[in-house]
């Protein structure tokens, strides 16, 4: 038994005992080596866990696994999870105009439906996770930038433990479909993913195409999305920034930092 160990390692440790599926361990002994204290005398119990979850992965690794995987597309990924008849399909229906099968039958969805969100003009990845909750379909929920738990109000409580029982990490909000208009969920992914909205200028052309960036990002940040060569033969950046009733022209350099809906243009030797 590890030394001064955290109530919390001793409950992944009963889910690791319990869990069913490798998945499931792989998950429950990651989190047991991040929470047990690493000193002297845990060194023994460190080496053990770590050498179980290797052979874990490669047991998983040799029968080809059971991980489902998503290839990530647009600006970021969101993941929809609630219970069956929670209005997950409905909701994946309305921002994505995906056409999930939609029914009064419970468990209608049995694999991740996938849609694209755009919020003007920029694409967001929406995920529907199906109601059964199987390891290789929450393992998408890991990798994520954002978890939307669908609720219409009775099993908040219930998502929330489904989430710590799993190890989901991944930040999570509320919705609930009853209540919220689609713009206003729109609003709020937009804002818990924290980007921004920037515009790349066009200068043969005059044209700006919308891009997000993580908030506080640099006119560095901004080069390099676009292309390497702009940081390597970086002269200045021309930003366009609309304060109350004028534009105000800016130049700068790549350390930069940019604001919400900024109109950037780039100059190179």
């Amino acid at each position: 038994m590890p030394v001064n160990a955290p109530v919390e390692y001793f409950k992944a440790e009963d889910r690791f005992r319990s869990a069913k599926s490798k998945e499931e361990k792989i998950a429950a002994l990651e989190e047991m080596i991040r929470l047990l204290p690493r000193h002297h005398g845990s060194e023994n119990a460190h080496a053990q866990l770590r050498s179980k979850l290797a052979k874990l992965k490669k047991e998983t690794k040799k029968r080809g696994g059971t991980k489902t995987s998503i290839a990530k597309e647009g600006e970021a990924q969101v993941c929809l999870i609630g219970y069956t008849k929670s209005g997950k399909s409905w909701l994946l229906s309305k921002l994505t105009h995906a056409r999930p099968k939609i029914s009064e039958t419970p468990f209608t969805t049995t694999k991740p439906e996938v849609g694209m969100m755009d919020y003007e003009g920029v694409k967001i990845q929406i995920v529907e996770i199906p109601s059964t909750f199987e390891p290789e379909h929450l393992s998408i929920a890991r990798s994520c930038d954002l978890v939307v738990l669908v609720s219409k109000g009775e099993d908040i409580k219930k998502l929330e433990e489904l989430m710590d029982r799993n190890f989901l990490r991944t930040k999570y909000i509320f919705i609930n479909p009853r209540l919220e208009r689609i713009e206003q969920v729109k609003e709020k992914i937009w804002e818990s993913l924290e980007l921004m909205l920037v515009y790349t200028k066009k200068r043969e052309t005059g044209k700006i195409f919308p891009m997000a960036l993580k908030k506080n990002s640099t006119v560095r940040d901004f080069a390099a999305r676009i292309h390497k060569d702009f940081l390597k033969n970086f002269r200045f950046a021309r930003i366009l920034r609309k304060q109350s009733d004028r534009t105000r022209e800016i130049k700068a350099g790549l350390r930069y930092r940019l604001h919400e809906r900024d109109i950037v243009e780039l100059f190179t030797k």
